[in-house]
């Protein structure tokens, strides 16, 4: 039989196992739409621990949005926006859905939001698929203090990640993504999300089917355009496990023929089968 072949992939180490993006499918079969919906980076959940040390250390506005994009799975950059509302700091972090290099409130997605109120305490809240989480924090203070001094305006406070920073960091998120960093950070990921289905119990459930009136446009532009099979994002069985959203075909990512199939498990183990 045949093997249909969707778009090409590179295969990256997860420390120890192997995930391989984009979708490639065999036997007519591949990757589903469902398979891919049910992913991290298409239901836009992202690992707001890691979001939140990011905070603490970043040392500028350039830095933190650096790091949160080496965090998220997604295909769409995040996008920073931080304001002043009375004696409140807020910034906020979303997905840039049509991939316009700005914030767009009728067609972006708000991950994540940070709030400073008095007492330079912090209030971290997620949104959408990941509003299970609320944590209070206090430190962090040095981003707040670099941005508020390099983004004064007429109108006060504002700072919104410059459009013209958009390819820099697609090209510098799609090298890291290349790195053995990137599969430390995927694994990293899956431990938080098996913490947070373990703590916040069906909190954690309902919100993963929370999505967005915005990202389910984008899901189903996704569908019918068949653009969901070129997805970068990586699948995940129930028990945390990585693997591909579909199964390589014609190729094992050394130029040989054959049929690469990735499994995994907390244990890290992977499997090859060559046809």
């Amino acid at each position: 039989m045949a093997r249909n072949r969707f778009g090409l992939g590179t295969a990256i180490s997860l420390g120890g196992i192997i995930a391989v993006s984009p979708i490639i499918a065999a036997c007519g079969g591949g990757a589903s739409y469902e398979n891919w919906a049910a992913t991290d980076g298409a239901a836009g959940s992202i690992n707001l621990d890691d979001v939140q040390s990011a905070f603490k250390g970043a040392k500028s506005a350039t830095d933190f949005e650096q790091r949160v994009n080496e965090i998220y799975e997604g295909d769409g950059l995040i996008l920073i926006r931080a304001k002043q509302d009375g004696d409140h700091l807020t910034l906020e972090g979303w997905e840039d859905l049509n991939n316009n290099n700005e914030i767009d409130d009728a067609s972006d997605d708000k991950l994540f939001s940070i709030v400073k109120g008095t007492n330079d305490e912090y209030d971290m809240r997620g949104h959408h698929t990941n509003g299970y989480y609320n944590s209070h924090f206090g430190a962090g203070n040095f981003l707040f203090t670099y941005m508020m001094i390099s983004a004064l305006s007429p109108r006060g406070y504002y700072y919104s990640t410059p459009m013209s920073r958009g390819t820099a960091m697609r090209n510098q998120r799609g090298t890291y993504r290349q790195s053995s960093q990137y599969g430390r950070q995927v694994q990293r990921n899956s431990s938080f999300s098996n913490k947070q289905s373990s703590f916040s119990g069906s909190k954690y459930q309902q919100a993963r089917n929370n999505v967005s009136s915005n990202r389910r446009t984008y899901q189903s532009t996704q569908k019918a355009s068949g653009s969901f099979k070129n997805s970068k994002s990586i699948s995940r069985g129930n028990s945390g496990s990585f693997r591909s959203m579909g199964r390589y075909g014609g190729g094992d990512g050394r130029g040989g023929g054959g049929l690469m199939r990735v499994l995994g498990n907390r244990n890290n183990d992977y499997r090859q089968r060559r046809g």
